[in-house]
Formats: C-alpha cells, structure tokens, sequence
C-alpha cells in the first residue's frame, strides 16, 4: 500500500478523538454473518417499537455502518446525550476529511406509518422524528462551544455544528410506504429540512449484500483506513 499522509492524519485524528468518548470503530466492508441478518430481521418482523432495534443494532453496529456506507470506517456511538433532555439514539462519524463529519441517526418504530393514510399529513411518529433532529440541531448551535470543548468540561465533540451533522430516520416497513409517500418526504426536504428517511428493509438489504470499498478494494479485504489504524502507519 502506498503511504498517503492525509489519510493517515485524518483517520488516526479520527480514532485518537472519539475512541476515548466510547465510539466504536467499525467498518462497513467487514462481512455480516448470514444468521446475523436473518436475526435483525427476525427482531425487525416482532419488534413493538423502536427500542429492541436500538439494542440489537449497537450489538451489532456493522449494520449501521454497512448501511450508511459505502465501503469505509465509521465511528459510532449509542444514546448521546445533549445536555438533560435530548438524546440520540447513535451518532455515527465519517472522516471525508479532517474536519469530522456526523450522522445523527434517529429510530422509530418498525410498524410506525410514514404519512397518515386518511388524509396524508406525517404520521405522528414521523413529526416526532422530524422535530427531534430540529431540537438536536438547535441545541447544537445554541451550545456549539460547549459541544466541541474535551472532556470533562465538554462534550469533547470536535467540529460538530449543524452544518457538520446529517440526519438519518429510520421508521416503518415498505409495504406501507407508497410512491406518494416518498414524495411527500421530498417536499419536507426541500422546505429546508436535512435529513434522510429509510425503511428497516433497506438496512436487512445492505447487511445482505456486498459493500463496495470506497477506495477500491473488493468486500474481503481490509480497507485502507482500517489499515492506517491497525498497522500504525
């Protein structure tokens, strides 16, 4: 492997911040176990609400990962607090380049509706999710110093600002969500909300198939950034 120094400062700046905050690093090129899958998707088919995936997915955080992809590591983490009232149900972390980029990742209930079939306006658990990333991102800016201040005096969150935050909901079934449906969800985006909506479905599919690496390697391989890690390069 040829030695590339913005890799190495970037991934290892990367591993050196949020390791010591309990991130995991996990990424998505390692392989899922097939029963691994059928298990997630088994707990997705019975699940009441949202909390059984919260735990099964910090169990098992390459699913998280593989779904968030592509092919590279991810740092994350499960149930970060802001301050005495918001939490996140993961925070997941990229390093495209060194300033960190974030993915707020917010759980609803597999058997939760997208839009309200009666008269199309989001469902109750929907407006739920939407407004939480608005008060994640609020309270973001609102504390920004103390967000990305070390530990102890801080949350030891480096870079993270409403600017460096995506948002992931993941809510519901397929066979619930219509073509309407996701336009709808366009339209909320394009009314200045930032976020991504996803089935369970889609996250059983990617643990089921195989990541491409982003840096061009095949599936079985180590990428290039687990390398820098592990290697110490």
């Amino acid at each position: 492997m040829d030695y590339d120094k913005e890799l190495d400062n970037r991934v290892n700046y990367a591993n050196q911040v949020l390791s010591p905050l309990g991130f995991k690093r996990v990424c998505a090129l390692d392989p899922i176990s097939p029963s691994v899958v059928e298990e997630f998707r088994k707990a997705v088919d019975s699940a009441k609400n949202e909390r059984p995936m919260q735990n099964f997915l910090w169990r098992h955080p390459e699913i998280l990962a593989r779904f968030l992809g592509p092919g590279f590591c991810w740092w994350i983490k499960q149930e970060v607090r802001l301050g005495n009232e918001l939490r996140m149900d993961f925070l997941a972390v990229r390093t495209e380049s060194l300033p960190l980029s974030y993915t707020m990742v917010e759980l609803e209930s597999p058997n939760a509706r997208w839009f309200n079939p009666s008269n199309a306006r989001p469902a109750e658990k929907m407006v739920e999710a939407i407004q939480q990333i608005g008060e994640w991102r609020y309270w973001i800016e609102q504390n920004q110093d103390y967000v990305q201040r070390p530990k102890p005096n801080g949350l030891g969150l480096a870079k993270l600002s409403r600017y460096s935050s995506n948002a992931q909901i993941v809510i519901g079934r397929r066979q619930t969500v219509t073509d309407s449906d996701r336009e709808r969800v366009n339209a909320l985006m394009a009314n200045g909300n930032i976020f991504s909506v996803n089935t369970y479905d889609t996250l059983i599919e990617r643990s089921r198939g195989v990541s491409g690496n982003f840096y061009g390697q095949g599936a079985n391989d180590v990428c290039e950034e687990c390398r820098y890690i592990l290697d110490g390069i």
